[in-house]
């Protein structure tokens, strides 16, 4: 199944219930009732989830966790607490999410929605990624969790989002030391930091899209540190393995400048 097409959390989580859903549920309190498996409450959950009334769905999940705790909808309620929390998209919702997700990983370790909860403790880490220029801290832990994801489910049918959305966060790393390494290398008395630090990407990302904009980087560098040989080697490299990147032109022209031509 072809999870970047057809996947869809909220669908996921509701099509765990077993129950036919009764409407009209979403908005109102949470129903304690003497039904041992809160049976109420969880469809007044999903019934909120549906209606993407995050806070209502949150109230009702959260009431079943806390007044019934033999119910059958442990599980689903865990999910459905961490997936309207990862909708609202507060840094403190988001922090409430990845401890839904974990609690469910922790609590249910055999459920077959196992894949679906790691795959969101990485996709709310995602969520709180930052901008290249900016900590980076989240967008290692989003690494972190997809390789978990990879290496505890490799044949689940998320694996392709996984597989994508890591290679975003690799990108994003990358691009980081980009940003960095071309400030350094305008700078007479950083260019060798800059190269540094492109090397450090390299060995440290060697999946990322990023590559031509390293290697023209490189060059930058050792042109202005007047190390000529060097820099012509790095643009040729631009030119001849990345023909399509649109520094390329760019990269001809220093050739040439470098070369008097």
């Amino acid at each position: 199944m072809n999870s970047s097409s057809s996947y869809s959390p909220v669908k996921l989580v509701c099509g765990l219930v077993v129950l036919v859903v009764a409407a009209g549920c979403a908005g109102a309190s949470p129903l304690l009732t003497s039904d041992p498996a809160g049976t109420p409450l969880f469809e007044q959950g999903q019934d909120a989830l549906v209606a993407a009334d995050w806070r209502d769905a949150i109230s009702a999940f959260d009431a079943l966790l806390r007044n019934y705790p033999s119910s059958p909808y442990l599980a689903e309620s865990r999910l459905g607490v961490g997936r309207a929390h990862y909708e609202l998209a507060r840094v403190e919702n988001l922090i409430m999410a990845i401890d839904a997700f974990q609690g469910f990983l922790t609590y249910h370790p055999t459920h077959e929605f196992v894949d679906y909860a790691q795959y969101m403790v990485a996709m709310t880490y995602v969520k709180q990624m930052r901008t290249p220029d900016r900590d980076q801290a989240p967008t290692r832990s989003a690494i972190a969790a997809f390789e978990l994801f990879l290496e505890s489910y490799p044949d689940s049918f998320l694996r392709d989002a996984v597989v994508e959305e890591r290679g975003k966060a690799i990108d994003s790393l990358a691009q980081h030391e980009i940003e960095v390494a071309r400030w350094q290398a305008r700078r007479d008395v950083a260019w060798d930091a800059a190269i540094d630090r492109v090397k450090f990407a390299l060995e440290a990302y060697p999946e990322t899209t990023l590559k031509c904009d390293l290697f023209f980087i490189m060059a930058e560098a050792y042109k202005q540190g007047e190390q000529f040989e060097d820099a012509v080697r790095y643009y040729e490299q631009v030119t001849s393995e990345y023909p399509d990147c649109e520094l390329v032109e760019d990269a001809e022209k220093r050739i040439r400048e470098i070369n008097g031509v």
